[in-house]
């Protein structure tokens, strides 16, 4: 009796171990490949933000993320290599979770674009804050212009969070342009 509840438990668990290391094997060589093709849709969306820059520089911004002014929304900071902005990683928190942004901002203090990179907002409602129409209103704004953008009627949380994000990213632009 035990031999026949005791062979089909060893038969399965050869057959999840057998399938755990192919899926194991097959992520690991699938990871720099998925990892290289992220690296360079995050290089096209930058380039699409400041087309004319000549390439982008991480900013090591370690001693920064310290301060207590430092806004907790910006994920990473780029600067252009021919010095023409910064670009801004911006993670805020819409209505149906996080929205990944991304923000150029030129030397003197504009949104030259934005652009989404991910979200999960509500089809149709919420995510009529991605369109032209609506982040259009950000390009050639500074710091004080933003808040003449309207919102999406229908769609505050994901403005609020879309203009928060922004916000945060002329935070992060005076830190880090007081800092070089």
């Amino acid at each position: 009796m035990k031999k026949e509840y005791f062979i089909p438990v060893v038969i399965l668990l050869i057959i999840c171990l057998v399938v755990s290391g192919a899926l194991a094997l097959s992520n690991n060589l699938t990871r720099p490949v998925i990892a290289a093709a992220a690296a360079e849709r995050a290089d096209v969306a930058r380039k699409s933000i400041i087309p004319n820059a000549d390439g982008f520089e991480l900013l090591n911004m370690e001693s920064l993320h310290n301060e207590s002014q430092w806004p907790k929304r910006i994920t990473e900071v780029y600067r252009t290599t021919n010095n023409t902005g910064f670009i801004f990683m911006i993670t805020s928190t819409g209505y149906g979770g996080d929205i990944k942004l991304i923000c150029g901002i030129d030397n003197n203090g504009k949104v030259i674009n934005t652009t989404v990179l991910g979200q999960s907002e509500t089809q149709g409602l919420g995510t009529k804050i991605f369109a032209e129409a609506h982040s259009g209103q950000y390009k050639g704004k500074d710091a004080n212009g933003i808040e003449d953008v309207e919102a999406v009627s229908g769609a505050t949380i994901t403005s609020n969070a879309f203009k928060n994000g922004i916000r945060d990213a002329f935070a992060a632009f005076e830190i880090v342009r007081t800092h070089q």
